[in-house]
């Protein structure tokens, strides 16, 4: 990928280390994704290697909302409150072709506890699978064991009996 830059055209919270700023543009080059101020300036903590230092992205629809979780050097957050729904889209689909090698997880309204909590495990030195968010009123439960199962599975992963 090539260099592609997108000015916001609503209003867009960047969020890292509990600190908020408004970003108003994205820069991607290549593997860098760069999140700039009012002025064009990186915001500190926003220059990243989406292939390098990414762990996951997570995101919510609807609130206009994406979560960066950062592993290198050492683990944060960067969280995007978009006000404008093309803002989010377009930033989305452009980390979706940057971060290729990344895992991108939809989300529900817990999408920054659930951040944190990943952050906290890796920096203990676990790392995780990343899951989506899942519509509870559609998963099944196993009749054997009682672990929940996906919609649709013919066996439970976890003691094997048929669903």
């Amino acid at each position: 990928m090539g260099a592609t830059k997108l000015n916001c055209t609503g209003e867009c919270m960047f969020v890292v280390n509990k600190k908020a700023s408004r970003a108003n543009s994205f820069n991607f080059v290549c593997d860098y994704v760069l999140i700039g101020d009012d002025k064009g300036l990186p915001i500190d903590g926003a220059r990243i290697n989406a292939n390098e230092q990414l762990y996951a992205v997570l995101f919510y629809e609807k609130r206009h909302f994406i979560s960066l979780i950062v592993k290198k050097p050492t683990p944060y957050a960067i969280s995007l409150v978009f006000r404008n729904r093309a803002d989010y889209d377009d930033v989305l689909a452009l980390l979706e072709m940057t971060a290729s090698e990344i895992r991108f997880s939809r989300q529900d309204f817990k999408i920054s506890s659930y951040a944190n909590r990943i952050i906290d495990k890796l920096r203990d030195g676990v790392e995780l699978a990343i899951m989506d968010a899942v519509d509870k009123s559609s998963v099944t439960v196993c009749p054997e064991c009682g672990v929940e199962v996906q919609p649709g599975a013919l066996y439970c992963m976890e003691c094997g009996a048929e669903l």
